[in-house]
Protein backbone atom coordinates (compact mmCIF):
# COMPACT_ATOMS: atom_id res chain seq x y z
CA UNK A 1 0.00 0.00 0.00
CA UNK A 2 2.97 2.10 0.44
CA UNK A 3 3.20 3.50 -2.84
CA UNK A 4 -0.78 4.11 -3.82
CA UNK A 5 -0.37 5.65 0.17
CA UNK A 6 2.64 8.37 -1.39
CA UNK A 7 0.65 8.87 -4.79
CA UNK A 8 -2.16 10.08 -2.37
CA UNK A 9 -0.34 11.91 -0.18
CA UNK A 10 1.24 13.66 -3.51
CA UNK A 11 -2.38 14.25 -5.10
CA UNK A 12 -3.45 15.72 -1.99
CA UNK A 13 -0.33 18.37 -1.24
CA UNK A 14 -0.95 19.14 -5.21
CA UNK A 15 -4.75 19.96 -4.52
CA UNK A 16 -3.80 21.60 -1.47
CA UNK A 17 -1.13 23.91 -3.13
CA UNK A 18 -3.65 24.80 -6.06
CA UNK A 19 -6.31 26.05 -3.33
CA UNK A 20 -3.51 27.77 -1.79
CA UNK A 21 -2.65 29.42 -5.10
CA UNK A 22 -6.18 30.14 -5.67
CA UNK A 23 -7.08 31.93 -2.42
CA UNK A 24 -3.91 33.80 -2.85
CA UNK A 25 -4.92 34.96 -6.26
CA UNK A 26 -8.33 36.13 -5.05
CA UNK A 27 -7.18 38.04 -2.03
CA UNK A 28 -4.08 39.47 -4.28
CA UNK A 29 -7.42 40.70 -6.32
CA UNK A 30 -8.86 41.98 -3.65
CA UNK A 31 -5.94 44.11 -2.12
CA UNK A 32 -4.94 45.32 -5.40
CA UNK A 33 -8.90 46.67 -5.98
CA UNK A 34 -8.52 48.56 -2.69
CA UNK A 35 -4.65 50.03 -3.40
CA UNK A 36 -5.95 51.32 -6.58
CA UNK A 37 -9.24 53.30 -4.75
CA UNK A 38 -6.82 54.73 -2.31
CA UNK A 39 -4.40 55.72 -4.79
CA UNK A 40 -6.82 57.61 -6.45
CA UNK A 41 -8.49 59.58 -3.64
CA UNK A 42 -4.93 60.44 -2.56
CA UNK A 43 -4.35 61.79 -6.44
CA UNK A 44 -7.51 63.62 -5.91
CA UNK A 45 -6.72 64.86 -2.21
CA UNK A 46 -3.45 66.23 -3.82
CA UNK A 47 -4.96 67.92 -6.60
CA UNK A 48 -7.24 69.53 -3.83
CA UNK A 49 -4.03 70.67 -1.82
CA UNK A 50 -2.41 72.40 -4.84
CA UNK A 51 -5.63 74.40 -5.23
CA UNK A 52 -5.66 75.31 -1.64
CA UNK A 53 -1.91 76.27 -1.71
CA UNK A 54 -2.77 78.59 -5.09
CA UNK A 55 -5.26 79.93 -3.05
CA UNK A 56 -3.39 80.82 -0.10
CA UNK A 57 -0.85 82.27 -1.85
CA UNK A 58 -2.63 84.77 -3.86
CA UNK A 59 -5.08 85.81 -0.91
CA UNK A 60 -1.77 85.50 1.42
CA UNK A 61 -3.59 85.84 4.64
CA UNK A 62 -6.29 82.75 4.93
CA UNK A 63 -7.09 82.72 8.46
CA UNK A 64 -10.78 83.67 9.07
CA UNK A 65 -12.06 81.99 6.52
CA UNK A 66 -15.38 80.00 6.83
CA UNK A 67 -15.31 76.42 6.63
CA UNK A 68 -17.87 75.46 4.90
CA UNK A 69 -19.87 72.19 5.86
CA UNK A 70 -19.07 68.66 3.69
CA UNK A 71 -21.95 68.22 1.35
CA UNK A 72 -23.88 64.52 1.94
CA UNK A 73 -22.66 62.56 -0.51
CA UNK A 74 -24.70 59.23 -2.37
CA UNK A 75 -23.21 56.27 -3.58
CA UNK A 76 -24.63 54.36 -6.63
CA UNK A 77 -24.20 51.88 -9.29
CA UNK A 78 -24.08 52.17 -13.29
CA UNK A 79 -27.31 50.10 -14.01
CA UNK A 80 -28.02 51.26 -18.03
CA UNK A 81 -26.51 52.84 -20.70
CA UNK A 82 -27.84 52.90 -24.32
CA UNK A 83 -25.32 51.77 -26.88
CA UNK A 84 -26.85 54.83 -29.21
CA UNK A 85 -26.01 56.90 -26.75
CA UNK A 86 -23.07 55.04 -24.36
CA UNK A 87 -21.07 58.61 -24.24
CA UNK A 88 -24.12 60.97 -23.05
CA UNK A 89 -26.11 59.64 -20.65
CA UNK A 90 -25.85 56.51 -18.43
CA UNK A 91 -28.66 55.51 -15.43
CA UNK A 92 -27.93 54.96 -11.93
CA UNK A 93 -29.97 52.56 -9.38
CA UNK A 94 -30.45 55.51 -7.11
CA UNK A 95 -33.84 58.03 -7.06
CA UNK A 96 -35.81 60.34 -5.30
CA UNK A 97 -36.46 57.59 -2.43
CA UNK A 98 -32.66 58.43 -1.55
CA UNK A 99 -32.52 61.70 -1.69
CA UNK A 100 -31.19 62.83 -5.42
CA UNK A 101 -32.45 65.87 -6.86
CA UNK A 102 -32.09 67.11 -10.32
CA UNK A 103 -29.02 69.09 -10.81
CA UNK A 104 -26.87 67.09 -8.45
CA UNK A 105 -23.19 67.07 -9.44
CA UNK A 106 -21.82 63.43 -10.01
CA UNK A 107 -18.09 62.30 -9.44
CA UNK A 108 -15.99 58.95 -9.37
CA UNK A 109 -12.81 58.82 -7.78
CA UNK A 110 -10.91 59.85 -10.82
CA UNK A 111 -12.67 63.26 -11.31
CA UNK A 112 -15.78 65.13 -12.65
CA UNK A 113 -18.96 63.03 -14.42
CA UNK A 114 -21.53 64.81 -14.86
CA UNK A 115 -25.17 65.86 -13.41
CA UNK A 116 -28.38 64.61 -12.56
CA UNK A 117 -30.96 65.20 -15.24
CA UNK A 118 -33.95 63.43 -14.31
CA UNK A 119 -34.65 61.69 -10.99
CA UNK A 120 -37.41 58.74 -10.73
CA UNK A 121 -38.57 57.05 -7.53
CA UNK A 122 -35.44 54.46 -7.89
CA UNK A 123 -33.65 55.41 -10.68
CA UNK A 124 -32.02 58.56 -12.00
CA UNK A 125 -30.53 59.78 -15.47
CA UNK A 126 -27.11 61.37 -15.26
CA UNK A 127 -25.81 63.74 -18.27
CA UNK A 128 -21.84 63.22 -18.63
CA UNK A 129 -19.29 65.76 -19.07
CA UNK A 130 -18.23 64.61 -22.04
CA UNK A 131 -22.47 65.18 -23.95
CA UNK A 132 -21.99 68.22 -25.89
CA UNK A 133 -25.10 69.69 -23.58
CA UNK A 134 -22.68 69.34 -20.52
CA UNK A 135 -20.89 72.25 -19.05
CA UNK A 136 -18.64 72.87 -16.27
CA UNK A 137 -16.73 76.09 -14.54
CA UNK A 138 -13.31 75.35 -14.42
CA UNK A 139 -9.88 77.44 -13.44
CA UNK A 140 -6.04 76.32 -14.93
CA UNK A 141 -4.52 74.47 -11.51
CA UNK A 142 -1.71 76.63 -12.26
CA UNK A 143 -2.35 80.10 -13.09
CA UNK A 144 -5.97 80.01 -11.79
CA UNK A 145 -7.84 81.56 -14.62
CA UNK A 146 -11.24 80.73 -15.20
CA UNK A 147 -12.36 78.03 -17.91
CA UNK A 148 -15.42 76.59 -19.40
CA UNK A 149 -14.76 72.72 -19.85
CA UNK A 150 -17.57 71.07 -22.51
CA UNK A 151 -18.14 68.18 -23.98
CA UNK A 152 -17.65 66.72 -27.68
CA UNK A 153 -20.11 63.72 -27.55
CA UNK A 154 -18.34 60.79 -29.45
CA UNK A 155 -16.14 58.75 -28.65
CA UNK A 156 -15.73 60.79 -24.89
CA UNK A 157 -11.81 60.70 -24.28
CA UNK A 158 -11.72 64.37 -25.12
CA UNK A 159 -13.37 67.79 -23.88
CA UNK A 160 -13.33 71.78 -25.39
CA UNK A 161 -12.13 74.02 -23.39
CA UNK A 162 -12.59 77.83 -23.68
CA UNK A 163 -10.79 80.36 -21.57
CA UNK A 164 -13.01 82.90 -20.13
CA UNK A 165 -10.51 85.83 -19.64
CA UNK A 166 -8.12 87.35 -22.21
CA UNK A 167 -5.18 86.61 -23.40
CA UNK A 168 -5.47 82.91 -21.58
CA UNK A 169 -1.81 81.36 -20.30
CA UNK A 170 -2.98 77.38 -20.96
CA UNK A 171 -0.12 75.07 -22.00
CA UNK A 172 -0.43 71.24 -22.81
CA UNK A 173 0.11 69.47 -19.42
CA UNK A 174 -1.88 72.32 -17.58
CA UNK A 175 -4.52 70.27 -14.74
CA UNK A 176 -7.68 71.72 -14.99
CA UNK A 177 -10.15 71.67 -11.95
CA UNK A 178 -13.90 72.51 -10.89
CA UNK A 179 -13.88 76.46 -9.65
CA UNK A 180 -16.88 75.82 -6.90
CA UNK A 181 -18.71 78.58 -8.45
CA UNK A 182 -21.61 77.06 -9.34
CA UNK A 183 -24.08 74.76 -6.83
CA UNK A 184 -23.14 71.70 -8.79
CA UNK A 185 -19.25 71.10 -7.60
CA UNK A 186 -16.98 72.31 -4.81
CA UNK A 187 -13.82 73.81 -5.68
CA UNK A 188 -10.26 71.58 -6.63
CA UNK A 189 -12.49 68.47 -8.31
CA UNK A 190 -10.16 67.01 -11.03
CA UNK A 191 -11.72 67.29 -14.42
CA UNK A 192 -8.70 66.83 -16.43
CA UNK A 193 -5.02 67.81 -18.25
CA UNK A 194 -4.71 69.72 -21.44
CA UNK A 195 -3.60 67.97 -24.71
CA UNK A 196 -3.02 70.29 -27.31
CA UNK A 197 -3.75 74.19 -27.42
CA UNK A 198 -4.67 75.98 -30.59
CA UNK A 199 -4.08 79.92 -31.04
CA UNK A 200 -7.04 81.51 -33.13
CA UNK A 201 -6.26 83.95 -35.95
CA UNK A 202 -3.35 86.24 -35.16
CA UNK A 203 -3.08 84.66 -31.66
CA UNK A 204 -6.26 86.73 -30.11
CA UNK A 205 -8.31 83.89 -28.68
CA UNK A 206 -7.53 79.27 -27.50
CA UNK A 207 -9.25 76.58 -27.83
CA UNK A 208 -7.83 73.85 -25.90
CA UNK A 209 -8.62 70.00 -25.57
CA UNK A 210 -8.72 68.35 -22.24
CA UNK A 211 -8.09 64.48 -21.53
CA UNK A 212 -10.22 64.19 -18.95
CA UNK A 213 -9.14 61.79 -15.87
CA UNK A 214 -12.40 60.10 -15.65
CA UNK A 215 -12.42 56.82 -17.98
CA UNK A 216 -16.39 57.30 -18.48
CA UNK A 217 -16.18 54.11 -21.38
CA UNK A 218 -15.82 52.10 -17.95
CA UNK A 219 -18.04 53.76 -15.47
CA UNK A 220 -19.72 51.22 -12.60
CA UNK A 221 -20.05 53.02 -9.50
CA UNK A 222 -20.53 57.15 -8.23
CA UNK A 223 -21.10 59.02 -5.98
CA UNK A 224 -23.79 61.86 -6.11
CA UNK A 225 -23.11 65.24 -4.47
CA UNK A 226 -25.80 66.65 -2.60
CA UNK A 227 -26.69 70.06 -1.05
CA UNK A 228 -24.92 72.04 1.64
CA UNK A 229 -28.03 72.66 4.16
CA UNK A 230 -26.72 76.51 3.91
CA UNK A 231 -26.99 76.49 0.44
CA UNK A 232 -30.43 75.10 0.13
CA UNK A 233 -31.14 77.51 2.65
CA UNK A 234 -29.73 80.54 0.08
CA UNK A 235 -31.87 78.82 -2.77
CA UNK A 236 -34.98 78.68 -0.86
CA UNK A 237 -34.43 82.27 0.83
CA UNK A 238 -33.59 83.70 -3.17
CA UNK A 239 -36.85 81.97 -4.68
CA UNK A 240 -38.88 83.17 -1.65
CA UNK A 241 -37.41 87.00 -2.34
CA UNK A 242 -38.28 86.32 -5.97
CA UNK A 243 -41.88 85.75 -5.44
CA UNK A 244 -42.84 87.63 -2.76
CA UNK A 245 -43.49 90.77 -5.46
CA UNK A 246 -45.48 88.53 -7.23
CA UNK A 247 -47.30 87.51 -4.46
CA UNK A 248 -48.19 90.77 -2.94
CA UNK A 249 -49.21 92.45 -6.61
CA UNK A 250 -51.72 89.55 -6.73
CA UNK A 251 -52.72 90.46 -2.86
Amino acid sequence: LAPLMQAANRLSRTLTGLWTTVAGLRNAHAENERLRAELAALREENYRLQEYRRENEALRAALGLDLQVPAPTISAEVIARPLNNWWSVLTINKGSRDGVEPLMGVVSPDGVVGHVRTVNYLTSEVILLTDPRSAVGGIVQRTGQPVLVEGFGYPGTHLRLRPLVAAADIQPGDIIVTSGMSQLFDKGIPIGKVDEVDLGPYGMSVEATVRPFVDFGKLEFVTVLGVRPETRAQVQANDEALAAPAGAGRR
